[in-house]
């Protein structure tokens, strides 16, 4: 099951509903994973970016984040995005 050109999932037709009951365990979790990717991929469409920048702005106006603690929070921030582990706070 592909997605077409406007990367709309197609419609459940009856034809596509008696095939997966046809299937075996494998054909079958690939279709679960290919919906599954329709909705993670639609969900992440509808949610608006993060603004690093603007953050860090909130971050530097804050009372007692000098220089030095702003460059600390801002590689751990890029690290988080990064899918890395920060080791030193042990924080995921």
């Amino acid at each position: 099951m592909n997605r077409n050109k406007k990367g709309v999932m197609p419609v459940i037709t009856r034809e596509i509903y008696k095939n997966v009951k046809k299937f075996d365990r494998q054909q079958f979790q690939e279709f679960c994973t290919c919906i599954y990717g329709y909705g993670y991929e639609d969900g992440r469409d509808s949610v608006p970016g993060v603004d690093l920048t603007v953050i860090y702005d909130a971050i530097a106006k804050t009372r007692g984040v000098g220089p030095k603690k702003l460059e600390e929070i801002k590689k751990n921030i890029e690290a988080m995005f990064a899918g890395e582990k920060d080791t030193k706070s042990g924080s995921p």
